[in-house]
């Protein structure tokens, strides 16, 4: 009998091990998402005030902004 008790004690510790590895990987993924979401964020965020830029110079907004600016270098 004592084979059988450590065959069930490796076993039970086996899945212990499995199941606490399979935590850590949801853990780490979890993360990853939460990462990925910032970076997503911020780069949405620059492209928006690249297209309002576009458009503010393109409509004549900011036509006097950049006449100030060749201006003072010299153009």
């Amino acid at each position: 009998m004592p084979k059988r008790d450590d065959k069930i004690e490796v076993k039970t510790s086996a899945k212990i091990d499995k199941a606490g590895a399979k935590e850590v990987k949801i853990l780490a993924k979890a993360e990853l998402a939460k990462q990925k979401a910032a970076k997503r964020k911020w780069l949405v965020i620059l492209i928006g005030i690249g297209i309002a830029a576009f458009y503010a110079l393109k409509g004549g907004a900011g036509s006097g902004l950049i006449n100030i600016i060749k201006s003072k270098l010299g153009m």
